[in-house]
C-alpha cells in the first residue's frame, strides 16, 4: 500500500491527513513508510489534548480525563483505521497497541480455475431439463402426420 492510496482511502471517509509528520505538531492521520513496502498509520489527537495529557502524567494523575481521552481515543481510532483499510482490499493490518497500525499489501494469489464438474449449469441447460407442459403431449403419431 502506498502512502498516497492510504491517505486517499482514509480521507474518503472523513479522516484528515496531517499536513506534517513531525510528531510534536501532527494531528490527524500520519502515514510513514515501514520496512518491506509496508506503511505505518498513526492517529494523532490534537496538540492541546496531548499537552494536557502529558501535564497530567507529569503531575502523577495517571487516570486524568485528558490522559484517558487521549489513550482511549487513539486506541479506538487505530481500530477504526485498521477496519477501514482491511475493507479497502488485499491489505493486512496489525494494530500495535497505542502506537498505530502497520499495513501490508497481501500478495495477489490467482484463484484456481474451477473444474468442469464444479461449473454451474447454463441457463439453456437448466431450461432444457425443466419440466414443460408440452413434454409428453406430442405422440409418435403426430410426427408421422408431416409426411
Amino acid at each position: 500500500m502506498s502512502k498516497r492510496s492510504g491517505r486517499h482511502a482514509l480521507a474518503s471517509i472523513g479522516l484528515p491527513g496531517s499536513d506534517t509528520s513531525e510528531r510534536d505538531r501532527a494531528h490527524g492521520v500520519v502515514i510513514t513508510d515501514a520496512e518491506d513496502g509496508a506503511v505505518f498509520v498513526e492517529w494523532f489527537t490534537s496538540r492541546t489534548l496531548r499537552e494536557t495529557a502529558a501535564t497530567e502524567q507529569r503531575e502523577a494523575i495517571v487516570e486524568g480525563p485528558a490522559a484517558l481521552l487521549h489513550r482511549d481515543g487513539r486506541r479506538t481510532m487505530h481500530q477504526a483505521i485498521a477496519a477501514v483499510l482491511r475493507g479497502y482490499g488485499n491489505l493486512k493490518t496489525d494494530v500495535h497497541a497505542d502506537q498505530g497500525v502497520l499495513v501490508k499489501r497481501l500478495p495477489i494469489l490467482p484463484a484456481p480455475e474451477p473444474a468442469p464438474v464444479d461449473l454451474p449449469l447454463s441457463v439453456g441447460e437448466v431450461l432444457s431439463e425443466a419440466p414443460s407442459p408440452m413434454r409428453g403431449f406430442l405422440t409418435d403419431q403426430d410426427d408421422s402426420d408431416d409426411q
